[in-house]
């Protein structure tokens, strides 16, 4: 079994457009925005609400469930520059953005978008950025997260 550490094995993108969740294209993620650089080590959550609905009677004494329901916010925690013209990432997500995240893992972050990796698509709209708390000896950082607007595909194929 092929194993591998999250540091520097995971890409994660903004795009604007993709036409099919199920198979963004080589170009439409080429057209899409690196977060990666951005991105603190910790910074980098995915949905991952699961529900589960009481499926149990009155007869039973134990309280069985079937699944429900799945879903959540994608949250990114991001370094800021000092130049504010190279802010990417803060300057790129504005309240009521439109688009997708696209996150691959287990290849190498550097790695340039090809046809048949995997990956997760997720449709979102994105809330205000918010800078977060200061600390010693600590990188500018914020937050920002954003609503998944339709069921994301997490096993999609690059086309």
């Amino acid at each position: 079994m092929a194993k591998y550490a999250n540091d520097g094995m995971i890409r994660v993108d903004y795009t604007l457009t993709i036409a099919s969740k199920a198979a963004p294209t080589v170009a439409e993620l080429n057209a899409g925005t690196p977060l990666t650089i951005w991105l603190t080590k910790d910074g980098v959550t995915t949905p991952s609400g699961q529900n589960f609905v009481d499926d149990s009677s009155l007869a039973e004494t134990f309280d069985s469930q079937v699944v429900g329901s799945f879903g959540g916010p994608v949250a990114l925690t991001m370094k800021r520059d000092g130049i504010p013209a190279n802010d990417t990432a803060w300057n790129l997500i504005t309240y009521g953005l439109l688009g997708f995240v696209v996150v691959r893992r287990g290849v190498t972050a550097s790695t340039a978008w090809t046809i048949a990796q995997k990956v997760e698509v997720y449709p979102v709209m994105w809330h205000e950025p918010v800078p977060q708390q200061t600390a010693s000896n600590e990188q500018g950082r914020f937050n920002a997260q954003a609503a998944v607007t339709s069921q994301p595909n997490l096993k999609a194929t690059v086309a």
